[in-house]
């Protein structure tokens, strides 16, 4: 299966929404991701099935940046997409555009019973830094906090815009 990333759009939001719903017991609001796409520090970003029609959505990422420091602040795959490397790509992606930009710390929380989650940072290189505990209201669930220096390396690109190890 072939994916294409590029830039999230308003028109995605619908369809981010529905992933955003069916990946975490508390999602994010519509108002949320259109604060993100409005602010000059967030990026964002899609992988979409180049062949239908409306850009059918995926798998999302959002990040904020600020000087070399990256905080990976949301991203989920549609259910019927997962364990494709979809978000696998798309992490890489967002790698070297915020290296691209000066970006090499790179942060994130994770849920410590999201397994999945778990293992796709460790694969790309992710190591757990701190914990942060009980920091989800609604279970009480702890935080691993996740981190990767991303300052010498760069991975290669395919032909199709998707990212992979050298």
């Amino acid at each position: 299966m072939r994916w294409k990333i590029s830039e999230m759009r308003r028109d995605h939001i619908a369809q981010v929404m529905e992933i955003e719903r069916a990946s975490f017991p508390t999602p994010w609001t519509k108002n949320m991701f259109f604060d993100k796409l409005n602010s000059p520090l967030s990026y964002h970003f899609v992988a979409t099935k180049p062949e239908t029609r409306n850009d059918m959505v995926l798998c999302y990422i959002i990040f904020r940046m600020l000087m070399e420091e990256v905080h990976i602040l949301n991203v989920a795959t549609h259910p019927a997409f997962r364990n494709r490397g979809i978000a696998h790509s798309l992490l890489h992606f967002s790698l070297d555009f915020s290296y691209n930009r000066g970006g090499i710390l790179h942060l994130l929380e994770v849920r410590r019973g999201n397994q999945a989650a778990l293992n796709l940072y460790q694969k790309i290189g992710f190591t757990a830094w701190r914990v942060k505990r009980n920091y989800y209201a609604d279970t009480g669930e702890d935080a691993i906090i996740m981190r990767l220096f991303y300052g010498d390396r760069q991975y290669e690109k395919k032909g199709d815009e998707q990212s992979r190890l050298p």
